[in-house]
């Protein structure tokens, strides 16, 4: 199966002989809808109401983005609901059992980002010192959520993913190449080429297990680690912590330490105080996260190779699940 994604101001996607056709000045191309799986559009690019109409039919899901890489919508055509997890969903926001659900996401994103720093630190020798120093106050964050008794509240919650969070972007800056101007995560706008992936690598990610919480049956703006926010998809927020690191940081860092880009490859945001990817950025990043999302693990519930698209999925029914029956056997997809 395939995914497509649309990326070039001036394409028109068209509909016919059971294909979508994707034609952009004189170059035309042609994909089955067969075989198409799932469709990503950017900012400039025109859909027929022929290829929306067939889009919809035929349930491809198909996801729109905006021009910094941010979730902008998504068609939504019929779907099977299951009003027995929403009402159980409902029922358990803004409860210990749900906050401790919570508790269970944000130390699958701990876990995953010390994983990241233990490989590079291993890579490096240990010759950084900053990073053994992050890994090791990251360690001790996860013995202490590990060892609660009863989970945290929010505000303690986002508390300790907030240090994780600022440990770990500050010990990757020390080990990135200094032509990058990594500092440490930045956003809205992203003031540099490595934060302006990251940004663009989270509005994918996202994108994606947004569509994973609505065919898991959820509701996807009611989120247990998240505050209620109205307009944003909370639950979805919660849902892809564990995937941050594993799906996009990784593909970040391996694009930065290339030689496949430069900085000619990014443009000024147009309120020229951040920076955007550049077409020849966004095609990379793009072919690379969608390499990364196809890439085959072993999934330990179901004893299986399933691909991180696949796990994304069989995560959001598995948090279904705890809700609808009260249990607490929950586990975020880990690496090691």
């Amino acid at each position: 199966m395939t995914t497509l994604y649309v990326t070039e101001p001036g394409t028109v996607v068209g509909y016919g002989n059971e294909a979508l056709t994707v034609k952009r000045g004189e170059e035309k191309r042609r994909c089955r809808l067969a075989e198409l799986r799932l469709l990503v559009v950017l900012p400039g690019v025109q859909l027929t109401g022929q290829a929306i109409a067939v889009l919809l039919d035929r349930g491809v899901e198909t996801l729109f983005l905006r021009g910094d890489g941010r979730f902008r919508g998504r068609l939504q055509g019929q779907f099977q609901t299951n009003p027995t997890l929403r009402l159980a969903q409902y029922r358990v926001v803004d409860t210990t059992f749900g906050m401790a659900l919570a508790q269970m996401l944000v130390l699958g994103k701990i876990r995953n980002q010390r994983t990241l720093l233990q490989r590079r630190n291993r890579e490096m020798r240990g010759r950084v010192g900053g990073l053994a120093e992050a890994v090791e106050t990251m360690g001790t964050y996860i013995r202490q959520l590990q060892g609660l008794e009863s989970p945290l509240d929010r505000s303690q919650l986002m508390g300790i993913e907030g240090i994780c969070a600022r440990t770990y972007y500050q010990a990757l800056a020390q080990v990135l190449p200094p032509r990058w101007n990594f500092s440490g995560r930045n956003r809205r706008p992203p003031r540099d080429p490595g934060n302006a992936l990251l940004s663009w690598g989270y509005g994918v990610l996202l994108s994606r297990v947004f569509s994973a919480c609505v065919q898991a049956g959820f509701d996807p703006y009611l989120g247990f680690f998240h505050a209620t926010e109205p307009y944003r998809p909370n639950l979805v927020l919660d849902v892809m912590e564990e995937f941050r690191p594993l799906a996009i940081d990784r593909t970040v860092w391996e694009i930065l330490e290339s030689d496949l880009l430069e900085a000619s490859d990014f443009v000024p945001s147009p309120d020229g105080e951040g920076v955007w990817l550049g077409p020849q950025a966004k095609r990379l990043f793009l072919t690379r996260l969608e390499r990364r999302f196809q890439t085959r693990f072993l999934y330990p519930p179901q004893k299986r190779q399933l691909t991180l698209s696949q796990i994304l999925l069989e995560q959001a029914r598995w948090l279904g699940r705890c809700c609808v029956e009260l249990r607490l056997d929950y586990q975020a997809f880990t690496v090691r």
